[in-house]
């Protein structure tokens, strides 16, 4: 594999910095609905278990545009992809607090969705094919890491602005802080050097499609999509298991607790450093046996502050094993492929998150929270097999080259 251009242009700080602001804002805008289920049936007079529709729908969608926006991200400027998400997003925000029809309102906020993900499939890829393999996991970790903080700052601000005024405020007040981002993307995000000229559009999507076919790509992605299965279908159905009683909490105090995944950052700042001494694959592993720990814990207690602690330890693993997974499908691909395959892997794990979100609804309607747990500690136990396989794909893959 060719090593990448010294010819790329350097990255200075404000740019950098409003990419991870941008990533932050936008990934947020697909979460806000989590914490106000409750809010939005009273709103629409609806049950609570239906709310879930909005983000799960919502999330749906944010995952199949990256199979859009991932191979576009390797021909069209990164710079219109940015703004054409971020102009979209605001404009379904803005929608969303007038419609008076909940089945309206969720194609508005499914659209949330659909734009959301051109911003971060848009600097996932620039990030993917300008990062040298041995830096690969720590770039990938900073990117993720701004994902994180929206998803955390997104759900909080939503949920604590709910409270305070409305849901409809809330999203009034987020959409405003996405257009004030939007003003300073013509001068701080500049043209790549790295799209490519010689492959059409057609061309570009064929070869996404391509990548399909490979045995340890396909493992991989599966990989992503149970995690994400776990962590994003139990962290939506906290939030009726804990408004419900023993628990009863509030939308604000679901919020604080929710500061809780911030130890997402942690995850990836670890799992760069723990790179320089223990192998990758071994890291995954350990990091897989860590989330079903974390599950059991999560699911069997009836305190709240080792819910809590459970909640912190959930995201720290789940997220110290992004890095991981997209730096080795990375390796695994031409350079030229970087963009797609980091877009095929976040749609495989939003995929995952957006459909165990709906049918471990349905499980908890059927089966109660141990129900859920059950599910979840299984799927976890095959994805440990899952990842193994993958593994001995890579090395036989290695030793062939």
């Amino acid at each position: 594999m060719e090593s990448i251009s010294t010819e790329e242009p350097i990255q200075t700080k404000p740019r950098l910095e409003l990419s991870a602001l941008l990533i932050v804002l936008l990934v947020g805008s697909v979460y806000i609905s989590q914490l106000i289920f409750q809010e939005i049936s009273q709103t629409y007079d609806i049950d609570i278990l239906a709310a879930r529709n909005v983000f799960s729908l919502s999330c749906f969608f944010y995952a199949i545009s990256f199979f859009i926006y991932g191979p576009l991200s390797d021909k069209v400027s990164t710079k219109l992809l940015v703004l054409v998400g971020s102009i979209g997003t605001v404009c379904c925000l803005e929608l969303s607090v007038i419609v008076d029809s909940f089945n309206l309102y969720l194609v508005v906020m499914s659209l949330i969705g659909f734009f959301a993900a051109a911003v971060p499939a848009a600097l996932f890829a620039y990030t993917a094919k300008n990062t040298p393999n041995h830096k690969l996991p720590q770039a990938m970790g900073i990117m993720i890491s701004a994902s994180i903080i929206g998803i955390i700052f997104s759900r909080s601000l939503v949920a604590m602005l709910t409270d305070f005024w409305s849901w409809q405020v809330a999203f009034a007040i987020y959409a405003g802080l996405i257009t004030i981002a939007c003003l300073f993307v013509p001068f701080a995000i500049k043209q790549s050097n790295n799209q490519s000229s010689t492959t059409s559009v057609l061309g570009t999507f064929l070869t996404a499609i391509k990548i399909l076919f490979d045995k340890t790509v396909i493992i991989f992605l599966s990989v992503g999509f149970l995690l994400f299965f776990v962590y994003l279908g139990l962290s939506s159905l906290l939030t009726f298991y804990l408004k419900s009683a023993p628990f009863s909490l509030s939308a604000t105090v679901l919020g604080w607790l929710n500061f809780a995944g911030l130890s997402a950052i942690i995850g990836t700042i670890i799992t760069s450093k723990l790179l320089r001494v223990i192998n990758e694959r071994y890291l995954l592993i350990i990091y897989l046996l860590a989330v079903c720990v974390t599950v059991v814990t999560i699911g069997y207690s009836s305190r709240l502050y080792v819910i809590g602690l459970g909640i912190f330890s959930l995201f720290l693993f789940v997220f110290g094993i992004q890095p991981l997974v997209i730096a080795m499908l990375n390796k695994n691909v031409p350079i030229n492929s970087r963009g797609a395959i980091s877009s095929l892997y976040l749609l495989s794990c939003l995929a995952g998150g957006s459909i165990g979100t709906y049918l471990l609804g349905i499980v908890y309607q059927n089966m109660a929270w141990n129900g859920v747990i059950a599910i979840c500690v299984l799927l976890t136990i095959v994805n440990l097999v899952l990842a193994l396989v993958g593994i001995q794909q890579l090395i036989k893959s290695n030793h062939r080259k």
